[in-house]
């Protein structure tokens, strides 16, 4: 009988409203970030916001992978470990085994419109099967299975029939 290996993307949206210390953290170490980064694309600021910078200095793009440099240390402090995303019973928290952060949207003269994304992705987990909104998943070295609720915020991202 095959297997169905799978990795999961998983996106925590981080914004002004951040409530936990990570996402605060992140929110507000990132903006800082951005507004220093920015400056080598927007020397004059004529342009407010990320979204207008990239349309006039295409290498602004680069922003993306440069403010995430200021968040490195929050991330290495998750030990792995996806904030909030666990199990249906709450015993098993996912993890990941590489992130990668976006920059949603940001202006430079206000805080509140800074939006940021961390997408974390799993390692390869055994898909069992699929039950109405839910996934019956596995760890390739065990027998032991678990369920997890699809939300908007997890997406299959790659997929693997082995026979």
């Amino acid at each position: 009988m095959g297997k169905t290996m799978i990795r999961l993307v998983i996106r925590q949206g981080i914004d002004a409203t951040a409530t936990t210390t990570f996402a605060k953290q992140v929110f507000h170490d990132s903006y800082e970030e951005f507004l220093l980064q920015s400056q080598v694309y927007n020397q004059a600021e004529q342009h407010r916001t990320f979204a207008e910078i990239v349309a006039q200095q295409p290498k602004a793009n680069s922003l993306h992978y440069k403010t995430g440099f200021a968040v490195g240390l929050y991330i290495q402090s998750l030990n792995k470990l996806v904030p909030d995303i666990w199990d249906t019973m709450g015993n098993i928290q996912l993890s990941f085994d590489r992130h990668q952060f976006k920059i949603i949207a940001s202006d430079i003269h206000d805080r509140q419109a800074h939006k940021v994304a961390i997408l974390y992705y799993t390692a390869p987990l055994l898909l069992h099967g699929v039950i109405g909104e839910y996934l019956l998943l596995g760890f390739n070295d065990t027998t032991d299975t678990f369920t997890l609720k699809l939300s908007p915020d997890i997406s299959i991202c790659s997929y693997v029939e082995n026979d």
